[in-house]
């Protein structure tokens, strides 16, 4: 996603080389799909998965072991990125303010609090924390759970028509593009039901019946229903003209948008999830890699990410080519840098 932003100019990121002005028809076509389609659901899923666990250690450990191990878990590595990448990657690989020193910005940096504003692709660390916390008090309060018996298709479609009017009335107040403090409110309806969502299956303990073999029809009907309601969105709704009233307000394109990515942050992470277990449920060695580095590579890519950019800044090439040189050597680096990084006691720990 952020490799796509540098070299599309569509969103924000720390160093944009191109802007989506510049792009040719295709290549506009391209990015524009594949950021939005990547925006619907894979910040969705994540918030999914993690609520999942902590259903189950939540349960295991108690309220105050849960939130004491979510701030070391989660807590420190988003300290050690606002305090130390961030202003980092501000200073000396950006090179904000050039005629103060590092210290001098360093200082500034605390004083005027721009640190709360920081957190970069952390942000979602930040939000689960939150979310969290928020989770166990609930839970040490209310003790009993909603029961839920099976997940299906009516249920399923229930969840994507409230999650689409719920991001409907979100965007007329915020709508797309607008962020507070680093965190963009206009997509959270979808990362909240998500988590709900996921604290529900793993308290009812009804993962297998999202892994179930004929819930890899969710990947189908994601493109069969969701990209003609996209492409009839983007057409129709002006946005070839550059007009952005699927962004938000009191318009047919802000719901017909809210309700493609609703459908699309269910449907494909039911599916994906299915589709997995089904193929891909085995274990290698290559397998084990990512699963240990996978925490430290999303914590780290920031840097990696606009060092390599900023690298191969005067190469001339397409800018869908270059998307897929970069995106290329920054996740190898990104995989080499975490598993050094994990080597190093104690600071290794934080990235298990």
């Amino acid at each position: 996603m952020h490799t796509a932003v540098t070299y599309s100019g569509l969103g924000d990121w720390y160093y944009v080389e191109n802007s989506y002005e510049k792009l040719a028809v295709f290549e506009l076509v391209f990015f524009a799909f594949f950021q939005s389609f990547l925006q619907a659901w894979f910040m969705g899923i994540l918030f999914f998965i993690s609520a999942y666990w902590a259903a189950k250690t939540l349960a295991k450990r108690g309220a105050l072991n849960f939130i004491k191990e979510r701030l070391l878990r989660l807590g420190l590595p988003l300290l050690i990125y606002v305090f130390i990448i961030s202003p980092f990657m501000l200073f000396t690989l950006l090179g904000i303010n050039p005629e103060n020193s590092f210290a001098e910005n360093y200082i500034r940096y605390i004083v005027d609090f721009w640190w709360l504003g920081s957190t970069g692709p952390l942000w979602f660390v930040q939000a689960l924390l939150l979310f969290c916390i928020v989770y166990a008090i609930v839970k040490k309060l209310y003790v009993k759970s909603l029961q839920i018996n099976d997940v299906n298709t009516a249920k399923i479609f229930f969840i994507v028509i409230l999650t689409t009017i719920i991001a409907f009335f979100v965007r007329l107040v915020f709508p797309i593009g607008t962020s507070f403090f680093n965190l963009q409110f206009p997509y959270f309806p979808s990362y909240i039901v998500m988590f709900i969502v996921g604290i529900l299956i793993g308290e009812n303990n009804l993962l297998e019946n999202i892994t179930a073999e004929k819930n890899t029809k969710w990947l189908r009907l994601t493109f069969i229903i969701g990209v003609p309601i996209w492409i009839f969105t983007v057409v129709f709704g002006g946005a070839l003209e550059g007009k952005t009233y699927f962004n938000g307000g009191f318009h047919w394109q802000n719901f017909a948008f809210a309700l493609w990515e609703s459908f699309t942050a269910i449907s494909f992470s039911i599916g994906i999830i299915a589709f997995f277990k089904k193929n891909v449920n085995s274990e290698n060695k290559f397998t084990d890699l990512l699963h240990k580095n996978a925490f430290g590579m999303y914590c780290f890519h920031a840097p990696i990410l606009l060092t390599t950019s900023l690298a191969l800044k005067h190469l001339v090439l397409d800018p869908v080519l270059k998307f897929a040189l970069v995106l290329t050597l920054a996740t190898i680096l990104c995989l080499v840098f975490s598993f050094l990084i994990r080597k190093i006691k104690p600071i290794g720990v934080l990235y298990r």
